[in-house]
Formats: structure tokens, C-alpha cells, sequence
């Protein structure tokens, strides 16, 4: 199942689902067969792209060419909450429902919202529609009650809210409960009559395999591995020490490979970054690195790199929307 950004022409799907579920889903409760298609779906391409104070998404997902459910989210209103994201749209087909669909929509789009940091999550539902049993299930809590008047017919609507950082855990815990058959991440198979193949672990499991790995490493390469086995983390802070850069790297192989490079929007174009980058590379040839080497993505920095010297040995194409990563490489 993908699940990824639903373009505009393909926003029509999502008006014919909603059309779909609104006539199924809330017959009895809503006044049905009074969507117009077009203004319905105008109003959602305006919704989509039409430049706010706000953050809009919508995802779709698709089960190879299949269009199998989307999910829509924008920030809340300040009376709603003061930092929460409200999910706007939630639409699923029938046969793709008690499958964990609906599960992987919430989190593919309450994990971003996240990042931009906010720390609510707000729903509004019809009282008396199945899916109320849904967002119950998933641990919301009835914050209030509203009384709205679709089409003119009036219908109460409870308004749900969860804590953010809550209702991503408890989604993916369901994930991990679930079994692959039924749209979960659990896995417990049996290979043979002594070995199953799981995703049951613990910490001692993830450090065997980690230390195994490592272990190998460093035998078939007789040590060099290890060489010289430091990292070398430089950050860049101001004067009441407000963290606003880094650069973060592994040593390897004789190789400095650099994992991690970001620096505050409000500092780029200073200076700072080829500043971090020249001293990472001398603290590395101090160490006996011969070479450094990193990937950034086409959106992120290639420029960058290539004005330090650095040259791209390979590029994958293979990503969505045109993005290319690039992997480049500087000799010291």
C-alpha cells in the first residue's frame, strides 16, 4: 500500500469516495445526495492550494493502481486548540476498511504535522456515525459538542482531541499488534523446525545483531574498520549557547563520512557551513582519513558540497515528485 501526496488531478477521486461514504456512511444522519461533484471538488482543489496562514495536506492511498482511501489535515482553529492540527478528512472504501488503513492514513500525516510542532490533535464527527466508535477506539476524548446544519438539517458533531505524541504512539503500537495480514507490521513465521522469523525483539536483540555486525566488520577487514574509529561532532552555538548549526560525522575505513549537516535558516549564507565542513576535514586528516564522502538530496544541498570540493560519484533518481539524491566524495 502507498500512501503518498494526491496531485490535482486526482483530487477527483477523493470527491467521489467522500461523495460515497457521505450517501453510505451517514445515511439518517446527514441529508444524502446533495454533494455537487464539481463544486465539491473546486472547493477541494482551492482548499489544497490556495496560499493560507496555514499547512494543508492531502494524502491518498493506493493499492498498486487501486485508489483505496485518503486522508486530509490543516491546523486547527485557535478556539479548537492553541497548537493542534485538525484532521480535516478521513475517507476509506469498504473493502479496504478493518485492514489498518485508516491507522496508516492518521499516521502518515500526524507524523509530519509533528515536526512543525504541534501537540494536538482535533477531530470533528457526526455523534451518531459508526466511525465515532473509531475515534474512540483510537483513545480520543470528547472535548465538546457542536450542533452543525449540513444542507440544512441539523446534526450534532463531537469534537475529539488527543495529545499529539499520544496518538502517534498508540497508532503505531497498533501497527506493531497487528499482523501483516490484516495491514499490521507483526511478524511471527516459522522456517523450519528450530528457527521463526519475527518482529518480536528487545534491546539485547537489536545490540546482538548491532555487535555481530560490527564484530564481522572488523575481523574481515583486519581492523582497518576501526580506522580511526572517532566521531567527530562540531556545533555551531551562539553566545547564550542556542544551538543553530552542526556538523555530525563517523570515522571509518580511513573515510570521514558526514551524516548529518544543518544549519538555522536565519544563519545560512554566512559562511558558517563551509566553516564547519573545513574543520570536520583537518580534525579527519589529523586522524589519518584519507577521504570523505556524504549524500544530500536535490533539495537539500548538492551545490553546497560541490563548492567545497566535493564531486558526485552517483545519483539516484528513483524518487518521487523529481527528487534525486546524490552521493559525492572529496580526496584530502
Amino acid at each position: 500500500m502507498l500512501i503518498r501526496k494526491l496531485y490535482d488531478e486526482e483530487l477527483y477521486k477523493a470527491v467521489d469516495l467522500l461523495i460515497e461514504c457521505w450517501n453510505d456512511d451517514y445515511r439518517g444522519v446527514v441529508l444524502t445526495n446533495t454533494i455537487d461533484r464539481e463544486e465539491k471538488l473546486k472547493y477541494l482543489t482551492s482548499w489544497i492550494n490556495e496560499k493560507y496562514d496555514d499547512i494543508r495536506r492531502i494524502y491518498g492511498a493506493f493499492d498498486g493502481e487501486k485508489f483505496a482511501g485518503f486522508v486530509g489535515a490543516s491546523i486547527a482553529e485557535r478556539e479548537d486548540s492553541d497548537d493542534g492540527v485538525e484532521l480535516s478528512y478521513l475517507f476509506v472504501k469498504r473493502e479496504y476498511r478493518r485492514r489498518g488503513l485508516g491507522i496508516k492514513l492518521i499516521k502518515s500525516i500526524v507524523d509530519e504535522f509533528k515536526v512543525y510542532g504541534f501537540r494536538e490533535l482535533i477531530v470533528y464527527n457526526w455523534h451518531e456515525v459508526s466511525s465515532n466508535k473509531y475515534y474512540l477506539y483510537l483513545g480520543g476524548k470528547v472535548k465538546k459538542q457542536v450542533v452543525q446544519s449540513p444542507k440544512g438539517k441539523d446534526t450534532l458533531v463531537d469534537v475529539f482531541v488527543w495529545n499529539l505524541a499520544d496518538i502517534i504512539k498508540t497508532l503505531n503500537d497498533m501497527l506493531y499488534a497487528r499482523d501483516v495480514q490484516h495491514g499490521g507490521l507483526h511478524v511471527k513465521k516459522k522456517l523450519d523446525e528450530s528457527i521463526i522469523i519475527t518482529t518480536d525483539c528487545s534491546n539485547d536483540d537489536y545490540d546482538c545483531v548491532c555487535k555481530g555486525l560490527f564484530k564481522h566488520n572488523v575481523m574481515k577487514t583486519e581492523g582497518v574498520l576501526r580506522k580511526p574509529g572517532i566521531d567527530i561532532n562540531l556545533y555551531l552555538k551562539t553566545s547564550d549557547e542556542e544551538t543553530i548549526g552542526a556538523i555530525l560525522c563517523d570515522t571509518f575505513n580511513y573515510c570521514m563520512y558526514i551524516d548529518v549537516m544543518w544549519i538555522n535558516e536565519k544563519y545560512r549564507g554566512k559562511g558558517y557551513g563551509r566553516i564547519l565542513i573545513t574543520e570536520a576535514e583537518r580534525m579527519a586528516r589529523e586522524y589519518g582519513c584519507i577521504f570523505a564522502h556524504t549524500c544530500t538530496f536535490s533539495y537539500q544541498s548538492p551545490w553546497f558540497y560541490k563548492r567545497c570540493g566535493y564531486e558526485v560519484f552517483s545519483i539516484l533518481d528513483d524518487y518521487p515528485d523529481g527528487i534525486k539524491q546524490y552521493f559525492l566524495k572529496k580526496r584530502f
